[in-house]
């Protein structure tokens, strides 16, 4: 390990999303949405000042051909909080549709792989691109144009509005990770899909999955028929799936409780990997070697030169252990693992771990890469690895995931050669390290004292005599020494994720951090309503949505309306009721807050209010938080 509901609001802004100066000082509670708040940051996106494109009942998805799978996936992402039917069709378009728009020069020119265009005006929204893969991307952009409320999975009452805009844009870098540690505490199948889903809103394409480590291997392996040694495979998962990082060495507890344990059948991987298929997420595997291999050695004693097995580590210790690189039996245990690996992993990498391999001797260390990567070259795959795996000659394509600085002149070497470089230093993209020293979870070896938002988005991947070309992408390693569960796995990744996404996408001339800080503030509603948990930094203006839907009743009573607000406490509230009548009304959290996590969704509640005459009523529900006040108006028939 690298250690050790209808919205209403008060305030629109200029709406080209061009670099602001700074944040505001006292920003309004809740703003239009539009291209001012997208992230990633589009390479190109204008606000037409035409009128917005209308989202109704008899809306449909025009998608013909292959662009049907982004069709159905955008239908059933708003279907549930719209109420509308919204058919998937290959009829001509017409007035309030979408369209996604597939074909060859859709995209921007010299961008066909990702590439996309986005135009909304009153007519409809267009999404255009030359693969689905670009029509996907675009799909999350046009999601940000429409109110927060759409991520809701129950029906809202909103006008689905969509800004008229006009958007050019592509990605910096084609490899744009996460990389989510299994082994050292366990996430369900249903946890990883779940964390994938928020992942693509910010255009992340790749998932590491760092399989096997000193404390646990994750990953079924079935013995083959051709099993020289008699190796018992069945003992990686009836062994190695029990441990965890439990405590630190010394003993004293790491996380909120023990690690969680399991593992994965070889059918669960697979649906993993198509449900990111699904999404155009590539999955990357990882089997660290020849060090990090405690697990492995604790359950198959023949991979032990003395045939003992080690004991299983429920530690945060790593840098002890390592396979032979001597023995063939090491050899053939890794065909049988990267063999069904590869046949259950579409993407073309096989992460082959290569780091902190600190009592293999540099010999051996040699040898046994120099064994390993002729396997993965068989089974059709390239080699990516720890920039410690940089020592040996690596072939053309190869890619190395530089993570600390200690080997550059062996990394800059290999990439004379051919191989390529994706960036993940430690100190700016490591989201399992503690925001501040006050955070409940987290480690804080590469990252002290200031671990926000922002220490995740100023830096520069291009660096130290690497060229444009030479780097591939950025990923954010989330390693789960004291990660508990999704909830805890959230809470570390945002809005630290949305940084490194956007490192990744956006141009380094286009970035800049008071423009991100400002776009920030609408995603903790986002997220809210999305059932997303994350860490509302103090230093995010976070805005306010309300939903207050149209009453019909005489005596108004019970939960009037719900509203996000990441930042508050104790937020108040205070409704007008539209007949000379004001009174500050109760607000109360639908989920409770806690130090991991937001403090979610709020409700209004009203006692009973009789309305003297019959007749229709305007009222007004002012919310009041920490960052500024967000007014919505409401309707009451009172005729009966």
């Amino acid at each position: 390990m690298r250690r050790t509901w209808r919205t209403v609001v008060v305030a629109a802004v200029a709406l080209v999303a061009m670099p602001a100066a700074a944040a505001p000082a006292m920003p309004v509670a809740s703003v239009e949405p539009g291209v001012q708040r997208l992230l990633p940051r589009p390479v190109e996106a204008v606000a037409t000042g035409r009128a917005p494109f209308a989202l109704g009942e008899g809306s449909h998805i025009v998608a013909r051909g292959a662009a049907r799978q982004v069709g159905d996936y955008l239908g059933d992402l708003l279907r549930p909080a719209t109420g509308y039917r919204l058919p998937v069709t290959a009829r001509s378009p017409r007035r309030g549709d979408i369209v996604l728009d597939l074909g060859p020069g859709k995209a921007p020119e010299g961008h066909a792989a990702e590439g996309y265009r986005l135009v909304t005006d009153e007519r409809s929204a267009t999404i255009s691109a030359d693969t689905p893969a670009g029509l996907f991307l675009g799909v999350q952009t046009f999601r940000q144009l429409l109110p927060a409320w759409a991520e809701s999975r129950t029906r809202v009452s909103a006008v689905w509005q969509a800004q008229a805009a006009r958007i050019s844009d592509y990605p910096r870098f084609a490899y744009r990770g996460v990389m989510l540690d299994v082994a050292r505490s366990y996430l369900t199948v249903a946890e990883i899909k779940r964390y994938i889903d928020t992942a693509v809103l910010f255009k992340v394409n790749t998932l590491h999955l760092h399989l096997t480590d000193d404390q646990a291997w994750r990953i079924a392996v079935t013995t083959p028929g051709d099993n020289p040694s008699g190796l018992d495979y069945d003992a990686l998962t009836r062994v190695g799936s029990l441990g965890g990082a439990d405590v630190y060495g010394n003993g004293n507890p790491l996380g909120t409780g023990p690690a969680i344990r399991g593992y994965y059948t070889q059918r669960d991987y697979a649906e993993v990997v198509a449900h990111a298929k699904a999404r155009f997420v590539t999955v990357v595997p990882e089997i660290d070697g020849p060090g990090h291999t405690n697990a492995a050695l604790a359950s198959i004693p023949r991979l032990n030169p003395d045939g003992v097995a080690k004991p299983m580590n429920t530690t945060a210790d790593v840098g002890y252990s390592t396979l032979d690189a001597n023995s063939p039996v090491t050899y053939e245990f890794l065909r049988t693992v990267f063999s069904q690996l590869a046949a259950l992993t579409p993407g073309p990498y096989l992460h082959i771990g290569g780091d902190e391999a600190l009592v293999t001797g540099h010999d051996n260390y040699l040898t046994y890469l120099r064994q390993l990567l002729p396997e993965v070259a068989r089974l059709g795959k390239l080699p990516m690895g720890w920039n410690e795996y940089a020592a040996v000659d690596l072939p053309p394509g190869a890619v190395i995931q530089f993570w600390r600085g200690s080997t550059l002149a062996d990394v800059l070497k290999q990439v004379s050669r051919g191989a390529k470089v994706v960036m993940s230093p430690a100190g700016t993209t490591y989201i399992d390290q503690k925001y501040d020293p006050s955070s409940p979870i987290g480690l804080s070896w590469a990252c002290r004292n200031a671990c926000d938002f922002d220490r995740y988005y100023d830096w520069q991947p291009v660096r130290d005599g690497l060229t444009e070309s030479d780097v591939i992408g950025v990923t954010a390693p989330l390693w789960s020494e004291t990660v508990r569960g999704l909830a805890q796995a959230q809470w570390l990744s945002y809005p630290r994720l949305v940084s490194i996404a956007e490192v990744g996408w956006t141009p380094q001339a286009g970035r800049n951090l008071p423009d991100f800080t400002a776009r920030l503030s609408s995603l903790g509603s986002r997220l809210t309503i999305a059932g997303v948990n994350f860490r509302p930094s103090p230093a995010v203006p976070w805005t306010t949505d309300i939903t207050a839907p149209t009453q019909h009743t005489r005596t108004l009573r019970g939960e009037v309306a719900r509203f996000t607000a990441p930042s508050a406490t104790t937020p108040l509230a205070t409704l007008t009721y539209g007949d000379g009548t004001t009174a500050d009304v109760p607000v109360t959290p639908t989920t409770p807050a806690g130090p991991l996590a937001a403090p979610g969704l709020w409700k209004v509640t009203t006692p009973d209010h009789r309305y003297p005459h019959l007749g229709t009523y305007k009222a007004t529900l002012t919310i009041t938080t920490p960052t500024g006040v967000a007014t919505t108006h409401f309707t009451i028939h009172a005729h009966h």
